[in-house]
């Protein structure tokens, strides 16, 4: 079995077109839904968000390379794995109603201070039946302009050597980032800008395509 050992990895998220997460308890004029931003008006992918897809293609992965993964089917708690001495391996590392987290993923916030505001965009909902715009359906929403807008942050914890491989497999999967995908937002792709790990002699940088090469290898 391998050993866990501290690793934090750099990550730049680099949009692609506009991007729109919703925004928790906040609310402007005239606009039915808006997004995650920062205390200073800038838009953000909360570390949550950020978690939460890298969880899902960390999954795709290990079930394309024939993991067990012991009937767990996320994110509902109740069909989760609920035995901490039997826990499929990505609640092993991302936590499960019974066990904490070994990787903590932070907010992800622009790179450079942006003067580009914040986007109105016009939705409306279609009767599947009809296949018509339904009736008092027409919304407004938020979105973060594109212009090639980089996000940065960081994932740390404990984690085997082949994990972090997963781990860093799973995030070059990402494709999108937020909601109204079916309207062309929040295309994204992931770069892993550095990556440390723990030793005996301290903190040392590790060659991601190194690292990546290993994914040949870490099929059970």
């Amino acid at each position: 079995m391998q050993a866990y050992s501290r690793f934090e990895m750099v990550v730049e998220v680099c949009l692609h077109s506009d991007l729109h997460i919703a925004g928790v308890g906040r609310a402007a004029a005239l606009i039915d839904r808006c997004i995650e931003t920062d205390v200073r008006g800038r838009p953000i992918i909360p570390g949550t968000a950020f978690k939460g897809r890298v969880r899902a293609h960390y999954e795709r992965l290990l079930q394309a390379l024939g993991f067990d993964l012991k009937g767990c089917k996320p994110p509902d708690p109740a069909t989760m794995c609920q035995d901490p001495a039997n826990l499929c391996p990505v609640c092993s590392l991302f936590g499960s109603p019974v066990q904490q987290s070994r990787v903590e993923f932070s907010t992800l916030e622009p790179v450079s201070d942006t003067s580009d505001t914040l986007i109105t965009r016009i939705g409306i909902g279609i009767n599947r039946q009809l296949n018509t715009v339904a009736e008092g359906r027409l919304f407004f929403y938020e979105a973060a302009p594109c212009n090639e807008l980089r996000f940065r942050g960081a994932v740390r914890g404990w984690a085997t050597e082949q994990e972090v491989a997963l781990l860093a497999g799973a995030m070059k999967l990402i494709t999108h980032f937020g909601g109204q995908k079916a309207r062309g937002l929040g295309r994204a792709t992931v770069e892993i800008k550095s990556l440390y790990q723990l030793g005996d002699s301290g903190w040392h940088s590790v060659n991601l395509s190194t690292v990546l090469h290993t994914l040949r290898e870490v099929a059970p």
